[in-house]
């Protein structure tokens, strides 16, 4: 079970890591409105936090080395999710109504998502894994912190529930690419 919810959690965060263009301001010489200007630099976070990360390819015959090259990756996913955190604090809430609700909202998802890959470090380094059998059952267990995660978009998606900051990602050319070749910014939220 472990693996396939890696694998979601991996491209639940492809957002993060497939924005691979530079966020840059609008090549024409009107200033673009302030939100528009404001979520380039939120692709831009985003594109340095995905920035080489990438699941690991594990050799289950090698149950210890395996544990590792996980325990390496999680908390290098978390340190870059509170590297985000830090960058999108930095930069305040969008200049819109609701802007600060609307990052409040996107910062506590992320703080739910890192909490949870903190869980799964914690889980899979306590493991003591011999064998392929013990790996299994680590990675089980720490595959439940990661539920959580498995759904988790970013807060780029978070931020794009606001019609008004859907607008501004929409403007913004390099946001618009990087999220279309993240597969996001399709259909309707659910609300939730």
């Amino acid at each position: 079970m472990f693996p396939r919810q890696m694998k979601r959690a991996a491209a639940s965060l492809a957002l993060l890591a497939a924005v691979t263009a530079p966020a840059t301001a609008c090549g024409s010489s009107a200033q673009p409105p302030p939100e528009v200007d404001w979520a380039g630099g939120v692709c831009a976070h985003l594109t340095d936090s995905g920035a080489g990360l990438a699941v690991p390819t594990v050799d289950r015959t090698q149950p210890a080395r395996a544990k590792g090259q996980l325990v390496a990756f999680l908390t290098a996913l978390s340190q870059r999710l509170g590297a985000l955190r830090t960058d999108l604090q930095k930069d305040g809430a969008p200049p819109v109504d609701g802007g600060a609700g609307a990052l409040g909202t996107a910062l506590a998802r992320l703080d739910t998502a890192r909490t949870s890959v903190g869980e799964a470090v914690t889980t899979l380094s306590r493991a003591e894994v011999t064998d392929e059998k013990s790996l299994k059952s680590a990675l089980d267990a720490a595959g439940s912190s990661l539920r959580t995660v498995s759904a988790y978009k970013g807060p780029a998606d978070d931020l794009r529930a606001d019609p008004k900051l859907r607008k501004a990602f929409d403007d913004n050319p390099d946001c618009a690419a990087a999220v279309k070749a993240a597969g996001g910014g399709e259909g309707t939220r659910d609300g939730s």
